[in-house]
């Protein structure tokens, strides 16, 4: 047990802890006065102003994946490196205490923060893409342990350190998530003309909506967060000190990660149901709202923490989900990534924004607020669309696995039709009896919801047979799948 435990967290900290400097900048950057500084309000402006930049970055990734993930590792490297600088450079003008007195400085800066830090997250996605669903919920956690703990060793810094140290952490992301991505192989992806290749990038996306990454899920992110956003400008009018706190906010999103393992590790045998924890924390939201209406600011900071704690659980829960939908289905981790990312970036905004148009009265935004939760969490997470499992392989069945590649090279024969060639990657890889019956649909062009109804079972049930498939024939994805069975004649 020891060894293992020595060996995931050396694993995590060589390859994925880095993303904790990531979400450390987010939460330092936009939920922080000792470090933004100005008026109460500030904090939403900025964040509104590096979100609108950042929307229109994970809109053309969506639409240019295909263009990206075909890049060398060479481009991709020299790509992080300048969004770590070029986002270091901008988190300074609006940290450091020399631009406070600046707001071209302040509003640059965190404009051009936006689209720099865009492609280093996305980057961590893309890494995180490689982990199965225990490892996931175990090293989701411990980033955002990571975080908490990184917020609250830069508040202690001081006015003076606090904001150059805040500044260096996208550049810390990016090379982190360089090295993670140090084998990084261009895709093979048919592009086309350029034509071609949009109208295949937008059917892309019309097909993640309909099935992997459901629309369900995105209005209900842009309707939860929309009260979230609308919470943010609330507290920078009324409660601005609460975002001089730094142990209420890191001891937040602390309490976030540690619910989330403890419902994900601990709680959760063989599978997990995201779709619980998002109804809870909307209803937080909605409570939240509640008691601004019945007492006001009187206990500001009680319902900041209400707040805050359903927020990061929402980034928590939302990071993991793109990570087991990214892993478990034929679509890029780059394009999964970008259309999560953006309807969060969405819904915040959006409700930024009207709540600044409702500034004075803040009681209507809270009915309207309380409204669009109620409404949305009738239908939206369904347990269809947040449920994964948690099954693998045997050890010894890899292990057997393993020892039989190692011995011989996979080879199945003169197969020259599909069934064949199905027939003989399935013995070839050792596959159940219902492990090729789900192979021989999903490798041919099938989807989750076609195979649900011929062999009548759960969604859960098809990622899990789909997950053994990748891990018993070493693919990520479906594209690699079916060049394996074009492979085998």
């Amino acid at each position: 047990m020891g060894t293992t435990f020595a060996a995931t967290s050396r694993e995590f900290t060589l390859r994925y802890a880095g993303l904790s400097f990531y979400w450390a900048w987010v939460f330092l950057s936009f939920n922080s006065l000792d470090i933004v500084g100005g008026v109460g309000q500030t904090i939403s402006l900025v964040h509104v102003a590096s979100s609108a930049t950042a929307m229109v970055m994970f809109a053309v990734c969506a639409l240019c994946w295909r263009s990206v993930m075909g890049w060398p590792a060479a481009r991709v490297r020299a790509v992080l490196v300048a969004c770590g600088l070029v986002a270091a450079v901008a988190t300074f003008l609006y940290a450091s205490p020399l631009f406070t007195g600046v707001p071209a400085a302040v509003a640059a800066g965190a404009l051009v923060t936006g689209l720099a830090c865009t492609p280093v997250v996305l980057a961590w996605g893309v890494a995180y893409r490689d982990l199965d669903a225990r490892r996931a919920v175990l090293f989701t956690s411990m980033t955002f342990l990571g975080a908490a703990l990184l917020y609250g060793a830069v508040s202690l810094l001081g006015p003076t350190l606090a904001p150059v140290a805040v500044s260096l952490l996208p550049m810390a992301a990016a090379l982190t998530a360089m090295a993670s991505l140090w084998d990084w192989k261009a895709a093979r992806v048919e592009c086309g003309v350029d034509g071609d290749a949009q109208r295949g990038a937008r059917a892309e996306i019309r097909d993640l909506v309909r099935t992997a990454l459901s629309w369900r899920v995105l209005v209900g992110l842009i309707a939860a967060l929309f009260a979230y956003g609308g919470l943010r400008v609330y507290f920078g009018s009324v409660a601005p000190d609460v975002f001089s706190n730094p142990a209420l906010m890191a001891g937040t999103i602390a309490l976030a990660a540690l619910i989330f393992f403890v419902y994900g590790v601990l709680v959760s045998r063989t599978s997990l149901n995201l779709g619980v924890l998002y109804r809870i924390a909307m209803s937080v939201w909605a409570l939240a709202f509640v008691l601004i209406a019945l007492v006001g600011h009187d206990n500001a900071t009680m319902v900041f923490f209400m707040a805050s704690l359903s927020s990061v659980l929402f980034e928590v829960l939302t990071w993991a989900l793109l990570v087991e939908i990214a892993r478990t289905t034929h679509f890029a981790a780059l394009l999964v990534f970008a259309v999560g990312r953006l309807a969060v970036h969405v819904g915040i905004v959006a409700g930024e924004l009207v709540a600044f148009a409702l500034i004075g009265d803040m009681v209507l935004f809270a009915v309207v607020a309380v409204f669009v939760l109620a409404v949305s969490t009738g239908f939206t997470f369904a347990d269809r669309d947040t449920t994964f499992a948690f099954e693998s392989p045997t050890p010894a069945e890899l292990e057997r696995l393993s020892n039989a590649a190692a011995s011989k090279p996979v080879a199945v024969g003169g197969a020259s039709d599909v069934d064949a060639r199905i027939e003989a990657l399935a013995e070839a890889y050792q596959l159940s009896p219902r492990e090729k019956e789900v192979f021989a649909l999903w490798v041919t062009g099938h989807g989750s919801k076609y195979i649900q109804e011929k062999f009548v079972i759960s969604p859960a049930t098809v990622k899990t047979h789909v997950r053994h498939i990748y891990e018993k024939c070493d693919v990520h994805n479906r594209a690699e799948l079916m060049r394996k069975l074009e492979e085998a004649r």
